[in-house]
């Protein structure tokens, strides 16, 4: 299965001097690619098409990831559960709705959520990030630090670490 399609890439360093012209080629299901260079050299392309399949979902790690002053290196691993955050945020909200009003769309919706909340992994979020964390290295110390504070390396590591929390299909890594 194709999961990264390039199509017709040009790559120019001086007017008159293209050095990919028109290039093309997919990168499948498992594969490994990387564009190496120094710094600065000019990896980046001047024109063409990238196309990724259809429902693969695709993460990022910068060089330079910013998140709010004063985060832990615990928030941003828990960064990769937003969506079961807010999930669990209208489940308690509903609840004290239900307090008052057990009708049946409120018990239906709850009970949507509560499914999308178990079939999410909410429930195994602390297990997947002790698993994710101890594979990687980061240990508990680390975890209560606050992530401006660590090293670049600490940072890249900490930033696999919430991809892959995330159940991302392709990784794009920058200085990896």
């Amino acid at each position: 299965m194709i999961d990264i399609s390039v199509n017709e890439l040009v790559k120019s360093f001086e007017v008159g001097q293209t050095l990919l012209d028109g290039l093309s080629f997919d990168i499948h299901e498992g594969e490994c690619v990387g564009i190496m260079g120094r710094n600065g050299c000019g990896k980046t392309p001047d024109s063409g098409e990238i196309h990724i399949a259809a429902g693969k979902k695709l993460g990022l790690i910068s060089q330079i990831p910013v998140y709010p002053a004063g985060f832990s290196v615990e928030d941003v691993l828990r960064t990769a559960f937003a969506a079961l955050a807010s999930l669990k945020r209208r489940m308690e909200e509903l609840e004290k709705t239900l307090e008052k009003d057990a009708s049946r769309a409120n018990l239906s919706e709850y009970d949507r959520l509560s499914n999308a909340y178990l079939t999410g992994g909410g429930y195994e979020q602390d297990t997947e990030v002790d698993k994710v964390c101890n594979g990687l290295g980061i240990p508990a110390e680390m975890r209560g630090r606050e992530f401006d504070r660590l090293s670049g390396g600490e940072m890249t590591r900490v930033n696999l670490a919430r991809l892959l929390l995330e159940k991302t299909d392709i990784l794009l890594l920058d200085e990896p």
